[in-house]
């Protein structure tokens, strides 16, 4: 029976070689620039060949992949990338068998090579998506956090300045951030300006609707900030009833209502 892992020790050294200058002269993204360590991945994963063919899922293969993935990630390696100089070990080692076995043999020591190439590759795969979705989710949580901040802006009143589109997932982020600030601050009002919301619909204003009926069970009364002429039409036409709301053109407007409210005022410092 043939024995990968005894030909790829037998060969290893020109089976480096030859890769090497494959990639380098075949792949675009490793040409231009080549990881630092390209060449060290290299040695383990050719050494790791034999093992993948007979179990793909062994911890030293996994162990592998999930390195390769960490370090060619952050360095903004595309998927096929890596994928395409993976493959072009067929196209080294398979001549190579050829070359140095008999048919038999070497029929046997092909679709072993191919099998543990194709074992590594969706191994990679794998890993390389699930990585990515988890720095997709990690980045998509940071602007959530920058997009959506909560701002005290006096002792007892919050705003909140929505920018971009609000869908459900947002939504729920928006509520749940809102109210643990009015919990922390004891605030008794929050402006809630949505001059910076592109466009708002059935689906917006029932948000912004829960959001604010959340916040009045906590004591707070919410303000509505940024109608203008054009969105007032746009409300009115959606059917959407605001009345209990009270709303303001701007954050100016708001503020004045907002202190109102508290039983403050801003005067100049001579009539003070």
């Amino acid at each position: 029976m043939a024995d990968l892992g005894k030909f790829i020790n037998t060969h290893f050294q020109t089976i480096l070689e030859r890769y090497l200058k494959e990639v380098r002269s075949h792949v675009e993204r490793y040409g231009r620039s080549e990881p630092p360590t390209f060449v060290e991945n290299t040695r383990r994963l050719i050494g790791l060949f034999p093992l993948a063919a007979k179990a793909p899922r062994a911890p030293e293969v996994l162990d592998f992949v999930q390195l390769l993935c960490q370090q060619r990630l952050p360095m903004g390696f595309q998927l096929s990338d890596v994928l395409e100089a993976m493959y072009l070990y067929n196209d080294v080692v398979l001549p190579l068998i050829w070359e140095h076995t008999e048919e038999a043999e070497g029929r046997e020591l092909v679709l072993a090579f191919q099998d543990a190439v194709e074992a590594v590759a969706l191994r990679f795969a794998d890993a390389f998506v699930q990585l990515q979705m988890h720095v997709l989710e990690a980045q998509r949580q940071a602007v959530l956090e920058l997009s959506t901040p909560v701002i005290k802006v006096w002792d007892g009143i919050l705003a909140l300045p929505l920018i971009g589109t609000v869908d459900s997932y947002r939504a729920k982020q928006i509520m749940e951030d809102l109210l643990k600030e009015v919990a922390t601050e004891q605030a008794g009002i929050v402006l809630i300006d949505i001059t910076g919301v592109p466009v708002v619909d059935t689906n917006v204003a029932d948000h912004l609707i829960r959001t604010i009926k959340a916040a009045e069970l906590l004591g707070t009364e919410c303000l509505l900030v940024g109608i203008g002429p054009e969105l007032a039409q746009t409300i009115v036409s959606l059917g959407v009833d605001l009345s209990r709301i009270t709303s303001c053109a701007d954050m100016r407007q708001g503020l004045t209502v907002g202190f109102r409210k508290l039983g403050l005022d801003v005067l100049p410092r001579e009539r003070a």
